[in-house]
């Protein structure tokens, strides 16, 4: 049964994605706000899908912290729901990718429309110049928030690593607070595992941790968000 779920589920979605990004394939004569919209739209259908079909529920706590002037969102990866989810949630938000999600090419116009930031994890130096650079444009462009994952990749929900401290050369250079996320999607949206698992995904909102010259002690307070609270 579970199968059939996961396999109706990516019918409809590929179908979906495909028919939806064709009809607003013109996405280079959009306004930024418009491409905001359409894509914003498809996430909520997708999630919807995820709900109905595959019955994955969630539910979020911590709204109250989310701040109103321009901030980080570090959030925990666990697989691709939070990449759909959390654009919902948070308004005139973009995503740090890796480069080779800029290959994908229904959504690559998109990504640069909406003003994405890649980086080159073969050249860490230069990738963190240039999220520096363009992240301070897109704020005064007047994107909200920018979503990074400081885990670097999707982690099983028992798994830890040593998180990425770009996040904070980020929140320095930038003056900005680092909103922590903490979610359990990798317990029913497993990752890359075609099929997905019924249950309630947790997603919890953090206070902000105030820019901080002492990047140690941000990590230590985002690995303890990460791996020991729960959810």
């Amino acid at each position: 049964m579970r199968f059939l779920r996961s396999l109706i589920f990516y019918i409809f979605f590929y179908v979906w994605t495909i028919l939806y990004f064709s009809t607003f394939s013109m996405v280079k004569f959009f306004t930024r706000n418009f491409a905001f919209k359409i894509a914003n739209y498809w996430s909520i259908v997708v999630i919807k899908f995820s709900n109905v079909i595959l019955e994955i529920d969630y539910k979020v706590i911590g709204l109250e912290n989310i701040p109103k002037k321009p901030f980080l969102i570090a959030s925990n990866h666990q697989s691709v729901w939070e990449t759909f989810f959390l654009p919902i949630i948070f308004k005139r938000s973009i995503f740090v990718l890796k480069h080779d999600l800029n290959r994908i090419p229904i959504f690559r116009s998109y990504f640069k429309k909406l003003g994405f930031i890649y980086v080159d994890r073969n050249n860490r130096y230069i990738s963190m110049k240039k999220i520096l650079t363009e992240s301070k444009k897109r704020f005064t462009e007047g994107i909200h928030s920018i979503i990074i994952f400081p885990e670097g990749t999707r982690l099983n929900p028992n798994q830890r690593t040593i998180l990425n401290p770009g996040i904070t050369a980020l929140a320095k250079n930038l003056s900005l607070p680092i909103l922590p996320v903490k979610h359990n999607s990798g317990r029913y949206w497993v990752n890359r595992k075609f099929i997905k698992n019924k249950g309630k995904i947790n997603l919890k909102i953090f206070p902000v941790i105030p820019f901080n010259n002492n990047k140690n002690e941000v990590l230590e307070k985002l690995e303890k968000i990460y791996y020991e609270n729960l959810l």
